[in-house]
Parts: C-alpha cells; structure tokens; sequence
C-alpha cells in the first residue's frame, strides 16, 4: 500500500512540475512577445504574432485585428514583408543646415483603415526628437516642413526619421538623413540645390 501511495505522489508531483513549467513557459513567453515594438522584431520569434490595428506584439489572439503571423505559419499574411514600414531610398537623403525642408519618406504595406489616421513623423537630429505633422498621399508619407540645423563643427551630422500613424503608432523602419552645412563643403548635393 505504500509503495502504491509513493507512486500517486510521485505522479501527482511530475503532473503539477510539468503543469506548472508549461505555465511559467506560456507567461515568459507571451512576457517577451509583448516587449518587442516594433512587427518585424516580433516576428523573429516563432510564438510571437503581430496585430496590426492595435500595433502590438502578442502571444494571444488578435480578436478581429489584422494579424501578421512568423514566416513558419501558413496563413495569408505570414512573415516580415506584410509589416508596415518605411522603404529605404536608394541614396541617403541630404539636406542643406538651416532650411525650412518638406520630407518625403516611401512607406509599404498600408492598410486602407491607416489612410484615415493622423499621420506623423518624428524627426531624430543631435539626440532632439522633434514630432511634425504628415500627410500620406499613395504611398508616400509627406512630413510637414521642418528646420534641419547643422550647428556642430562638421560639415555633415546625421538623423533619422519614423514614421507614426494614428498618432503613435509607429512603422517599422527607420529613414536615416544627412544634414550638411554648405559653408564648410560647398560641394555637398543639398548645396547646389539651391
């Protein structure tokens, strides 16, 4: 009788250790699935599924959002090239210190409910942010004109772009520019647009 009451114990403990484990698993995992910030980082991970509306990482369901599922999942939209993002330009933009300048940045993967949002960019220069409003005509995000300002001692400093729709959700990618002062390199492309 022992030995058989051992056994149900030892049984009950290795249910209760796997139950649990399963559990702990389930939590770490949707822990690390609702970190990531951005769709194609949450796709990177097989359990992760992006959820397009509510732009959010998640291991649960996405109720009646889009979702974007990892590559490994066969669905209609699976994998990183269904994430909203901006699309790299061929060459890096430049623009001349000191103008007031518009910025077009290309985007991909618009979902037609985004067309009807508040579109924004966020301008990253010299560690400043800098929030300004956009338009988004086809697909091309038109950010409202900004003063880019090269004020260091070096012809060229760089920044970078993202784009937001509904008024904090951001695209994935980020558009990287230059912003040169033509006094130091006369020669510099932005320069002779003037």
């Amino acid at each position: 009788m022992g030995s058989r009451k051992n056994s149900a114990v030892t049984i009950a403990a290795a249910f209760l250790l796997i139950t649990c484990s399963a559990t702990d698993n389930n939590q770490v995992h949707g822990d690390t699935c609702s970190r990531l910030a951005s769709c194609s980082s949450c796709l990177e991970k097989s359990y992760c599924s992006w959820c397009v509306t509510k732009s959010k990482c998640t291991k649960q369901a996405c109720g009646n959002d889009n979702v974007i599922y990892p590559k490994r999942v066969k669905a209609l939209m699976s994998g990183p090239e269904f994430c909203p993002r901006a699309v790299m330009p061929e060459n890096v933009l430049v623009f001349e210190s000191g103008k007031r300048q518009i910025i077009t940045v290309k985007i991909t993967q618009i979902y037609l409910y985004m067309a009807f949002t508040q579109w924004r960019c966020k301008i990253s220069l010299k560690g400043r942010e800098t929030i300004v409003h956009a338009l988004l005509l086809a697909d091309e995000v038109y950010c409202d004109s900004a003063e880019l300002i090269n004020d260091t001692d070096n012809a060229y400093i760089d920044g970078n772009i993202e784009i937001m729709w509904d008024h904090n959700k951001t695209f994935d990618g980020i558009t990287f520019f230059k912003v040169c002062r033509c006094d130091i390199d006369p020669s510099c492309i932005a320069c002779s647009k003037s």
